[in-house]
């Protein structure tokens, strides 16, 4: 049909429109519309043809505009509808309409029905350039879904205001919340507590804008009307954690049967065993014993098996690939897996029969290391020790058993730490300071890293990581290895924390990365290495327990290379961001620590850095840096006596005052 220089009638996004059309290529038209503007349509948009257009196509159109708002008037829609019952549920053409209510099908009968029934859509659906008859009771239903969407936008505009009213205010007194609004705090407080979207986040975001995150502004509101529980976190909640889990997560680790003895598995359970970790530590991924064999020692490391309870693609594996690392916050501990589960079943607990992978490594008299195997297996653990009391046994004259064990480790351990750094390894380690936050008083407890049973546990760890790595290359198991570049320069061992020479050290490492390669670690010394030790806390080593259980067990690996990789990156990113929230999260609290016992007092400190714009100074006994200000001048690593003037923990910043 030629439509050049004719008047339509065209359905544009479900709105009739007409228009001129200035040129026609195949079925594709452009069109001058009122206004002056051009627009695109095809034939198949074409409701009606009007005619050629005059000299004046603007008052042409117009003037049919006119003649089909009187058109529509007198169309009875209602009635037309009732009269189409017979035929509901199906689609009629435009025309057939026309001729059932007017009697004809001229162009304007066409172009006023097509409006009117367009305006209409509780009655009429429109397909195409036809329209479905809906039956008395769809049409009820649209109706009162039209009413509910209309009550929805009168409550959401309402809900709007109110937040932008509640997060405006400075005052500190608690807000009541109106009863046509309990539902949206409700819903604010799913999406902070349990990441769950509804209208209510659209709100949220509007107001929060560019100087607020959305969890932000629902913290706010939350709090400021009481809503927030009692025992939430704000920081987790901020940065979007969410400590518990599902329903169905939780029936699921609910759900699993206890260890039994499994015959396949290499028994290791009369060995005394035992495990070493921080007093509080719940998640107990791994333990240790000796044996003497003349002139031998024997030494099993022990590595807790979750797999042997989480499959790959169960709920309870998305559970813990969604959170790949148990995050230890001053104010509470995020485990990777649900209790039952990570501190219960698969944990190494005292006294009880757990799974396991075991490392059985046979050193020579002089500390070599002559051979070692390894298995999956089944142990039982004797003592759970902390490192404090395994220091305390290593420092005293006991002959016990334990006593003897604890000793020829900690030998056999530095023997590894020599060899490492004998092959370019280097030791490097600061100061940790362990936070605890109970109801909002804070505590700090400094732990030495370079303690000798954790330099004894760190280095057997280390060792089960190193021989997981020769493992797998030994007999083609597809893993990721973790790998370090050497150092920009030769990088110096520190046995004792020194804060100048640890930042000077510091800066000259790589990063390390992961590669489908074997390849060195530089600043272990060693030329293969993986992570397998704490598969209860890091989802990549759970990952890779599955890999070498497929292998002993004769069965199919569950990744391939590729998908290890796409697995592990992927992993590796989220736990990056979350050991980011530890470090933000230790940072905030141990400068509300040194707020609420320290400002104002004098403490030692070292000068850790100075450019000639500013100084930072890293508080003894803290070990957490803050700018220096002083009249005089100062060197790079000199004591200095200092006050601690001011403290801003949300910023994250310290003002130290030197005292001449």
């Amino acid at each position: 049909m030629d439509l050049e220089n004719r008047i339509i009638d065209y359905l544009g996004s479900n709105t009739p429109v007409l228009g001129v059309v200035l040129r026609q290529q195949q079925n594709r038209l452009q069109v001058l519309v009122a206004g002056g503007r051009h627009e695109r349509a095809t034939e198949r948009q074409v409701v009606a043809v009007h005619g050629v257009a005059g000299s004046d196509p603007a008052r042409d159109l117009q003037a049919l505009q006119t003649r089909l708002e009187a058109a529509m008037a007198d169309v009875d829609v209602e009635l037309l509808w009732e009269s189409l019952q017979p035929l509901a549920g199906q689609a009629v053409p435009l025309a057939d309409m026309a001729r059932e209510y007017f009697g004809d099908a001229t162009p304007a009968h066409l172009s006023a029905l097509a409006r009117c029934l367009v305006a209409d859509p509780v009655r009429f659906r429109r397909q195409g350039l036809e329209f479905s008859v809906r039956s008395a009771a769809e049409a009820a239903e649209v109706e009162a879904l039209k009413e509910r969407r209309a009550q929805r936008a009168q409550i959401r505009e309402k809900a709007l205001a109110w937040l932008r009213e509640v997060t405006g205010r400075t005052s500190p007194e608690r807000l009541a919340v109106p009863e046509d609004l309990q539902d949206f705090v409700r819903q604010t407080r799913d999406y902070l507590l349990a990441g769950h979207n509804s209208e209510a986040v659209n709100s949220l975001a509007e107001v929060a804008g560019s100087r607020r995150t959305t969890r932000q502004v629902a913290l706010e509101l939350l709090t400021r009307t009481g809503s927030l529980p009692a025992d939430a976190d704000p920081f987790l909640l901020v940065n979007g954690i969410h400590a518990g889990f599902s329903v169905a997560v939780l029936a699921q680790a609910e759900a699993l049967e206890p260890y039994q003895v499994d015959a396949r598995r290499h028994d290791l359970s009369a060995a005394e065993t035992f495990s070493i970790d921080d007093e509080d530590t719940r998640e107990i991924d791994d333990a240790l014993s000796v044996a003497f064999d003349g002139e031998r020692t024997i030494v099993g490391i022990h590595i807790a098996d979750p797999a042997h309870f989480v499959t790959k693609g169960d709920i309870l594996d998305q559970a813990a690939m969604d959170r790949p690392l148990s995050l230890y916050l001053p104010t509470t501990t995020v485990t990777m897996f649900p209790e039952r589960l990570g501190c219960n079943l698969a944990s190494l607990a005292a006294g009880e029969l757990r799974a396991a992978l075991s490392f059985r490594v046979v050193f020579a008299a002089d500390g070599s290391l002559e051979e070692w195997s390894f298995a999956g297996s089944q142990v039982r653990i004797d003592h759970r020790l902390t490192y404090d009391q395994a220091d305390a046994i290593l420092a005293g004259g006991e002959d016990s058993g334990l006593a003897v064990a604890l000793r020829r480790l900690r030998a056999l351990g530095e023997g590894l730490t020599a060899a490492r750094e004998a092959a370019g390894g280097f030791t490097l380690a600061r100061p940790e300071t362990k936070i605890l936050v109970k109801a909002g008083r804070v505590t700090v407890k400094v732990l030495d890293p370079l303690s000798p049973a954790r330099r004894l546990v760190s280095e057997m760890m280390v060792l089960a990581n190193r021989l997981t790595a020769e493992y797998s290359l030994r007999h083609d198991i597809p893993v990721i290895y973790r790998v370090q570049d050497p150092p920009s320069a030769p990088v110096q061992s520190l046995h004792q924390y020194d804060p100048v020479e640890f930042e000077r050290q510091i800066r000259k490492l790589k990063r390390t990365r992961l590669s489908t390669i074997p390849q060195a670690h530089a600043g272990l010394g060693l030329e293969l290495y993986t992570q397998i030790s704490s598969p209860l806390r890091r989802y990549a080593d759970l990952v890779l327990a599955r890999q070498l259980n497929a292998h002993v067990e004769g069965r199919p690996f569950p990744y391939s290379q590729v998908e290890l990789l796409e697995v592990l990156d992927a992993v590796e990113r989220t736990s990056q961001q979350n050991r980011a929230l530890e470090r933000e999260a230790r940072k905030t609290w141990l400068l509300e620590y040194v707020r609420q016992e320290l400002l104002g007092s004098e403490r030692e400190a070292v000068v850790v850095t100075q450019d000639g714009r500013f100084v930072l100074a890293e508080l003894d006994g803290i070990f957490e840096r803050g700018v220096l200000f002083t009249r005089g001048t100062v060197r790079l690593g000199q004591r200095v006596l200092v006050r601690v003037r001011d403290v801003s923990p949300k910023e994250g910043k310290m003002a130290l005052e030197m005292i001449a």
